[in-house]
């Protein structure tokens, strides 16, 4: 039969009692406290992970909506300058095209300005030659009665003014003072005494006082003269008619030329 020593087994129930305590005091405690530190730590790196991890989701997300955006407004920026560019062509094209019809109108209004100088040239030209042609075949032709004609023609004007504008005659007898006046006559004949007679009678009428009487031939007058009696001049010649004929015919001719 079997013999336990009660007393061993009760001490070995003890030392083994102390040693589980002793091992959970300083082993089993110790390492479930590591353990769960760890555990907690773990955990702490995991959510710490998910939060870096959303982190960088949301850091991603962002960056594309940025990119997005950075795209949308390069290619906003982009059509914009395209537009600009096509307006400022546009704005180019538009000034280059006024600047030509610009040109255009000038080299027209140059090119009639310079055609109707030359016509205009061109007839004042014409219309001096067929007048000293009229001119000197009136002279050729013109026979003596013409010129007296023409004195006695002067002689009647002056006397018509003297009844029908007697206000013009008082002022040119009042611009005379009270010297005694000398007219000068020029004439395309040589003066007949009676032509002389004529005039001297008739300019004493017209300044109401004598009148004395010097006189030339110029025989570019062709028939009939001119008088100069203090600022009065009458002209009653073949040339000063030519005269203004020609003046007539060169404003109605650039007349004529401004409707064209």
């Amino acid at each position: 039969m079997l013999n336990l020593d009660w007393a061993t087994v009760i001490f070995q129930i003890i030392n083994f009692l102390v040693l589980v305590v002793l091992l959970n005091h300083f082993l089993f405690q110790p390492v479930m406290r590591n353990a769960a530190q760890r555990r907690a730590e773990k955990e702490r790196l995991l959510r710490e992970l998910e939060q870096e991890r959303q982190e960088v989701a949301r850091l991603r997300a962002e960056l594309a909506d940025r990119l997005a955006r950075a795209e949308q407004e390069a290619a906003a920026i982009i059509s914009k300058a395209r537009e600009q560019a096509e307006a400022d062509r546009a704005a180019l094209l538009e000034e280059a095209q006024s600047e030509v019809e610009r040109i255009i109108a000038e080299a027209h209004a140059e090119a009639y300005r310079r055609r109707l100088a030359a016509v205009n040239a061109f007839h004042e030209e014409l219309l001096d030659t067929i007048l000293e042609i009229s001119g000197q075949v009136i002279g050729r032709t013109a026979p003596p009665e013409m010129h007296d004609a023409l004195v006695k023609q002067l002689s009647d004007r002056i006397w018509e003014l003297g009844r029908s504008e007697m206000q013009r005659v008082e002022a040119f007898r009042r611009s005379l003072g009270n010297r005694e006046p000398t007219a000068y006559v020029t004439s395309a004949r040589p003066l007949t005494p009676e032509h002389q007679g004529l005039l001297v009678r008739t300019l004493t009428a017209l300044a109401d006082r004598h009148v004395n009487l010097e006189w030339k031939t110029d025989p570019a007058l062709i028939a009939g003269l001119q008088v100069r009696l203090g600022d009065t001049i009458v002209d009653n010649s073949i040339s000063g008619q030519l005269d203004e004929l020609r003046e007539s015919v060169s404003v109605a001719l650039k007349e004529r030329m401004g409707h064209e």
